[in-house]
């Protein structure tokens, strides 16, 4: 027991350098993020236009484009790499789901049962916006930036520095400097679970969303219930777009193989 703590106390304390084109890859879908969510919050505003330019730039080219599209064809049709090398994966799915659940549990004690819940008109679309954000973010930041970051520098290095992305991201958002303070904190600890299996479902669909769900609540923000639908409408596209991913590579894998197989020894 011993061995096996101090194996994994040192893997985790590991720092390395092994830069490579992903973190380049990494870099620019972090400054695209961050450039439409700022068009989309900051100088556009949810009021323009009924709200469809703010919804598109949030939605569509924040969200699923850069957020869940950049890094599925990076990693999968640029790298040739399966969708578990994004935290998308079978592997601990029954552990990431029951500690999951677990957590959110204690989150929905200690948050959303003491929050003054708005009328189900209003509760629906902040939910559905939740469920969208929180997949994008789930992957985005713990698949495709915390494990990106891992593997060029290691464990602690990764978490640190993806923490401090990630709050910098919320300049978007219109949040202040001791806002993005307490949002390095919380993205420490979205890794920290995160990487206990690797598993983007140990943070989706219930335990990171709710969390959301409580900011959105607390701040009132107050979306039309027809905006439940354009958020149901990109959760199924990022979903799609997964999918899609996830055959293209058994599609390339078979092919690969079965080109390997026909070379002559």
């Amino acid at each position: 027991m011993t061995a096996s703590i101090s194996r994994i106390a040192k893997q985790f304390f590991r720092i390395y350098w092994r830069p490579t084109w992903d973190l380049a890859a990494v870099a620019v879908s972090w400054v695209l993020v961050i450039g439409a969510l700022y068009a989309a919050g900051q100088i556009i505003g949810p009021e323009v236009g009924g709200g469809l330019p703010y919804f598109a730039l949030y939605g569509v080219v924040t969200a699923t484009l850069c957020g869940v599209g950049i890094p599925l064809f990076w990693m999968v049709v640029v790298r040739g790499r399966p969708l578990s090398d994004l935290g998308i994966t079978t592997r601990w799915l029954a552990l990431s789901l029951a500690v999951q659940m677990v957590l959110a549990a204690l989150q929905y004690m200690g948050t959303l049962a003491q929050v003054q819940l708005p009328s189900l008109e209003q509760l629906i679309p902040l939910a559905a916006m939740a469920l969208a954000i929180g997949f994008f973010e789930a992957l985005f930041w713990r698949g495709w930036v915390l494990l990106r970051l891992e593997e060029a520098f290691g464990i602690l290095p990764a978490i640190l520095l993806g923490s401090l992305m990630y709050a910098v991201y919320h300049v978007g958002y219109g949040m202040l400097l001791d806002e993005m303070v307490f949002l390095f904190f919380i993205g420490i600890l979205f890794a920290v679970i995160f990487r206990l299996t690797k598993n983007v479902f140990i943070l989706w669909p219930v335990f990171q969303p709710m969390g959301q769900l409580v900011t959105l609540v607390r701040d009132q923000l107050t979306l039309p219930l027809i905006s439940t639908l354009g958020f149901v409408d990109i959760l199924v596209v990022m979903l799609v777009l997964v999918w899609l991913a996830g055959r293209y590579y058994v599609k390339h894998e078979k092919s690969h193989a079965t080109a390997s197989a026909q070379v002559p020894a």
